[in-house]
């Protein structure tokens, strides 16, 4: 184990991910557990952030703080970096008056939830292309408190006329300040699978001109046939694990052989217990009955099956899974949801490496999150179990911080370092 992974502040890159409207903090956290999310992990050590970059990560006795620092005494806590999540809805509704109404009633309330749940970047899942916009100005400019947020616009290519509208909408889309293209259905009619001519062909065309412009394009390929024809025209970012049909060795070979990633949101096919109601009733991510309520259900809650196993199969071939939610729910309740599925087939070892340095990866932000390493952007967890005991201690965050800010800290609260129950 290294007793220091590197102190070189001045050697840091600079980072194109904006960071708040406020100016970064100074932060010394000492004697704590760093799960540094290479695979190291330091039982006692410390992690330095100066202008809001981790400056050093070192074992043993603290260094010395920086000038101006504040202190957090990680004795018994558990630090890891902050959590991505990759696919989730953010803005509820489409159009001018469902964007104000959502911006002026809830999203203040739905960005702290975020981070409060540990969840310090997170990527819209094709919301609407003006709403989603304004949301993330309004947090980069400080006006409110909430994760980093990467833009994804909509270009729902299997209702378009052709390729040619498919570019031009892409293009739009991007200069309007779209960081991605997500929310992308292929086929449209999910199952059986018969995509049309022309719904392929636009695909085709939007993969290829969002490549052009450097910008991911996302798409929901929900069967397995669907899987493997996306990657075949060249995506590389897959949202959603298969829950149509079982995913065999010889296709998830394919996928990593191409460097696709798929994104978990496993959590989609299996029941919500305690989150839209008190009744003990299955629900659906919505609050629809399970698994009536499940949409393009094909197997009516075998899906709770497939998803997991799947994206298992995907892994242990090479494939690199990261972690999404695709929800719309309470953030706290919707990581708890998440992991549980997630840990049916992933150990805790292996969901440091989804939540991390796979998740940074499929934004394209690896050299800059998802692990706690020198240089990198400090947003970090202070938890209070340890995640190797179990998936539940990943829902005990006491201390949030981004972009080396303190935006949560729970310390000294009765429910701090307890896991996430529910839903409040």
């Amino acid at each position: 184990m290294n007793r220091l992974l590197v102190v070189a502040a001045a050697a840091m890159p600079l980072s194109v991910v904006p960071v708040t409207g406020a100016v970064a903090q100074n932060l010394l956290i000492s004697n704590a557990r760093i799960i540094v999310g290479t695979g190291q992990v330091i039982e006692k050590g410390a992690v330095v952030v100066t202008d809001g970059k981790i400056s050093a990560v070192t074992e043993g006795n603290a260094p010395k703080a920086p000038k101006g620092a504040k202190v957090i005494n990680g004795t018994g806590m558990t630090v890891i970096a902050g959590y991505i999540d990759d696919h989730r809805h953010l803005i509820r509704g489409r159009g001018p008056e469902a964007v104000q109404k959502y911006l002026k009633e809830q999203a203040a309330k739905d960005m702290l939830t975020m981070l409060e749940s540990g969840v310090t970047t997170v990527q819209s899942g094709g919301d609407d292309n003006a709403g989603i916009l304004e949301l993330k100005r309004r947090i980069e400019s400080g006006e409110m408190k909430g994760p980093r947020i990467l833009a994804s616009g909509q270009v729902p290519t299997a209702k378009m006329k052709d390729e040619a509208a498919v570019r031009a909408l892409v293009n739009k889309v991007v200069k309007d300040g779209a960081d991605s293209i997500a929310e992308v259905h292929y086929p449209d009619v999910v199952w059986p699978y018969a995509p049309t001519e022309q719904e392929t062909r636009n695909l085709a065309a939007g993969i290829d001109e969002a490549k052009k412009l450097g910008v991911e394009f996302q798409v929901h390929a929900v069967s397995d046939l669907s899987l493997v024809a996306t990657v075949r025209m060249g995506a590389k970012k897959l949202v959603h694990s298969v829950n149509i049909n079982w995913v065999t060795k010889e296709q998830a070979r394919e996928v990593a052989a191409a460097g696709a990633q798929v994104a978990s949101i496993t959590g989609f096919g299996s029941p919500n217990f305690n989150v839209f109601s008190q009744d003990n009733q299955p629900k659906f991510r919505d609050g629809k009955p399970w698994p009536e309520g499940i949409v393009d259900a094909q197997g009516l809650g075998q899906e709770a099956g497939y998803m997991p196993v799947n994206l298992r199969t995907l892994y242990d071939n090479g494939v690199d899974v990261s972690y999404a939610t695709d929800t719309t729910f309470d953030a706290r309740a919707a990581l708890a949801h998440e992991l549980k599925t997630l840990s049916l087939v992933f150990s805790p070892l292996d969901l440091v490496k989804i939540m991390g340095p796979n998740s940074a990866k499929f934004i394209d932000k690896q050299k800059e999150l998802g692990t706690i390493e020198t240089g990198k952007i400090a947003d970090l967890v202070v938890l209070g179990g340890n995640p190797f005991d179990g998936f539940w201690n990943f829902l005990t965050a006491v201390v949030v911080v981004k972009g080396g800010d303190i935006v949560i800290d729970k310390r000294g609260q009765p429910d701090a370092g307890k896991p996430i129950a529910r839903a409040m």
